[in-house]
């Protein structure tokens, strides 16, 4: 029932995220709201917004924008807070403002970033970043698992015309950095009591 529940739970909340995305795109395109002045302006006092905002604007020229990053974050989402559920937000909300944080210090001036690719490019990296620091067998299936199915994304990190590649970027280091920071958790240290295995203890400990 546990199991049953928790995975209820975390296709809830993956579909709620989701959901968010779609509502403020689709309330974009109706109402021509031009949220993309929302997003991350680099260098300026006003685009500094973008950080907490951007990821939830997507293009509202086409839906191409917003259908390419639905079902990898969804995926990458759900693997991520199944796997390290008492970790996950936190691992989110760092990825978010500090990857946010990083392009608006670093890309050039004059552009506008938006979009939740850097998110999931963040995601990524500390599910792949997980499996190599952690190395115990789940991780490292994990790991496999997301290398296999999203390798590609690496394309992402290739200068291209029209894509924030500096949020790709800077979402997958902060999200190695925190896979490195997080590589003990859960991990409960062996009590002496624990480390010495029955039969090496003394007979008069064992048949007192």
């Amino acid at each position: 029932m546990d199991d049953r529940h928790s995975f209820r739970r975390h296709l809830r909340l993956t579909l709620g995220l989701t959901a968010v995305l779609w509502i403020v795109w689709f309330c974009d395109v109706l109402f021509h709201l031009q949220l993309a002045q929302y997003g991350i302006i680099p260098h300026t006092a006003i685009g500094l917004r973008g950080i907490l905002f951007s990821p939830f604007i997507h293009d509202t020229s086409g839906i191409g924008h917003i259908m390419s990053n639905t079902l990898p974050f969804m995926v990458l989402f759900f693997v991520l807070i199944s796997a390290y559920e008492e970790v996950a937000l936190f691992v989110l909300v760092c990825i978010h403002l500090l990857s946010g944080l990083l392009v608006w210090m670093y890309a050039p001036p004059y552009t506008v970033h938006v979009g939740i690719s850097g998110i999931i490019y963040g995601i990524a990296a500390f599910l792949v970043g997980s499996g190599f620091f952690r190395r115990d067998l789940t991780s490292i299936g994990i790991a496999v698992f997301v290398s296999i199915l999203y390798g590609g994304m690496a394309e992402g990190f290739i200068r291209q015309p029209g894509i924030s590649w500096q949020s790709h970027v800077f979402g997958a280091a902060i999200g190695l950095l925190m896979s490195f920071i997080l590589r003990s958790y859960h991990q409960r240290p062996l009590s002496l009591e624990e480390e010495e295995p029955e039969d090496d203890r003394h007979f008069f400990e064992r048949h007192p």
